[in-house]
């Protein structure tokens, strides 16, 4: 009896829980990108962007991160390799990764 009990806690306290979990990762998301958009160099931006969509878990399609971190990558690399300026990157990066924390 005690145990059934005690069960029924726990699961109950979990099922509480998990809205405070799904919050965080989305205020997380939020707050890299945030980051983002005040990053200073590549690597910043990079890291920046990397701890953006390590904070997507549980809040957007895996194929639509996946492929948006590719091309996201791929446009700080070339941007990189050409020089342009990391606000202007971090102003595109912004622009194409806003919609997962609307």
């Amino acid at each position: 009896m005690r145990l059934t009990i005690i069960a029924q806690v726990l699961l109950a306290a979990t099922a509480m829980a998990a809205p405070a979990v799904f919050r965080r990762d989305k205020d997380g998301a939020v707050a890299a990108f945030n980051a983002i958009q005040g990053s200073t160099s590549n690597s910043a931006l990079s890291a920046n962007v990397g701890t953006f969509f390590s904070n997507l878990n549980g809040i957007a399609d895996p194929s639509d991160v996946q492929l948006a971190d590719k091309q996201v990558t791929d446009q700080i690399s070339a941007n990189s390799l050409n020089k342009v300026p990391t606000s202007l990157t971090a102003a595109w990066v912004a622009s194409t990764l806003v919609h997962f924390i609307q």
